[in-house]
């Protein structure tokens, strides 16, 4: 009977971290918020993410139809100050082309608050113009 109660604390206790560590800031430790995003003609699903100043996210993006290349755009929108980007990437190189079936990863943290703008880097259709996504960073 006491094996049972001493199993059944590990398993909660276990359960709990690992429910605690989906979504949780960057100061914890370095946890990172992943978050799939779908690129197709002319749209990114989700059209809108939000996130924490201060998170750590991963933005997995894939292309479904053709290629897509995904720009994440680092300043807030409305911002004068152009030396200090409010989205700090860990490898610049990141905003780069998504091919079919391959994902693209964005890797960042929030350092602003303020509304970012994620784009179609590489001419999709008549439609390129139109396809553009939102995340927002809230305090």
């Amino acid at each position: 009977m006491r094996k049972r109660w001493v199993f059944s604390g590990v398993a909660c206790l276990a359960m709990a971290t690992l429910g605690r560590t989906q979504g949780a800031e960057a100061n914890d430790a370095g946890v990172v918020k992943v978050i799939e995003i779908s690129a197709k003609k002319y749209e990114f699903i989700p059209a809108e993410i939000r996130i924490k100043k201060g998170e750590r996210v991963q933005l997995k993006i894939h292309s479904v139809d053709t290629t897509h290349g995904a720009k994440l755009i680092l300043y807030p929108e409305g911002s004068k100050d152009k030396a200090t980007p409010g989205l700090k990437l860990t490898d610049p190189n990141q905003n780069e082309k998504v091919e079919k079936n391959v994902d693209q990863v964005l890797d960042f943290v929030a350092v602003e608050a303020g509304t970012y703008e994620i784009k179609c880097a590489k001419l999709c259709g008549l439609g390129h113009g139109r396809m553009k996504g939102k995340l927002i960073v809230e305090e």
